[in-house]
């Protein structure tokens, strides 16, 4: 919010502590204490009244659905249950700012959908900005607005999470949407893919797309116009900010010219197009 808080003393750095909500990958939560103690604890460190305590406790309760957890132990909950409890004690202070760091990491699959579908709630229904810390892509993927990635203490590269998995730049960014959505050549085809082009051969090509394009019938067009077959040997789709994007391994066959000529199309067609090789096929 526009404020620098490196060079704030003590006083100043507690206030603007008192803005923030945090998630702790671990829980750390109060063992000794239960669920309601648990989250009114912030709440009494600043001294509320009972009264105030008692109606912000149960109003986060019912949003993080653990009403009936209210009189249990940590020791007594699941890791989904004691993340949902640690949400809830970090918005008990009504902060502007959630910080989360690796809140899933602990967590089985189920309990991550859980928690990012409750993460996801907040956020909209309450305007609190999430300040998320992850080397999970699907989590960023399904999540956040905006991604910067870090490498040795700096931001490498920090972009809109759709055009960083649509087309990353830095090769760290690179590696990580690797894992979720680009594709590899088939080992078979890499032993018999060659740099150049001949007779007998026909063009690996790796095709990414997003938005509106993905909607477009460009393979058909592709054979229809170009007399080539279009041989899809992988293909990954993903959603990400309700935009659809891609990835597509195609094996352009046909004469050179033909081959050359469908390239030459996609590539005018809003499409990232990379040549891998030449496939050599007996």
């Amino acid at each position: 919010n526009g404020t620098n808080i490196t060079p704030l003393n003590h006083a100043q750095l507690r206030a603007q502590r008192r803005k923030m909500g945090m998630i702790f990958q671990h829980f750390n939560l109060m063992q000794a204490k239960n669920v309601y103690q648990n989250i009114a604890l912030p709440l009494i460190l600043q001294g509320e009244s009972n009264q105030h305590i008692r109606m912000r406790v149960e109003h986060l309760l019912e949003l993080t659905q653990t009403q009936d957890l209210a009189q249990q132990y940590p020791s007594q909950l699941s890791g989904g249950q004691k993340q949902r409890v640690a949400i809830a004690r970090a918005l008990a202070s009504e902060p502007d700012i959630l910080l989360s760091d690796e809140a899933t990491s602990a967590l089985d699959p189920v309990a991550t959908a859980h928690i990012l579908d409750l993460l996801q709630q907040i956020n909209k229904e309450l305007g609190i900005t999430i300040f998320l810390i992850t080397h999970e892509m699907d989590v960023v993927k399904q999540l956040c607005d905006r991604v910067a990635v870090m490498e040795g203490g700096k931001v490498v590269e920090e972009q809109n999470t759709l055009k960083l998995f649509a087309d990353p730049k830095h090769p760290l960014a690179q590696e990580f949407v690797k894992q979720t959505i680009q594709l590899a050549i088939p080992s078979d085809i890499e032993k018999r893919l060659t740099p150049t082009p001949g007779q007998g051969k026909h063009c690996l090509v790796q095709i990414s797309y997003h938005g509106n394009v993905a909607d477009q019938p460009i393979i058909s067009h592709l054979q229809q116009a170009y007399q080539i077959h279009a041989n899809i040997l992988q293909g990954k789709i993903e959603t990400v900010q309700n935009q659809t994007i891609g990835q597509l391994l195609i094996e352009i066959q046909g004469c050179p010219i033909a081959q050359q000529a469908s390239i030459d199309y996609l590539q005018k067609s809003s499409l990232k197009v990379k040549t891998l090789g030449y496939v050599q096929r007996d």
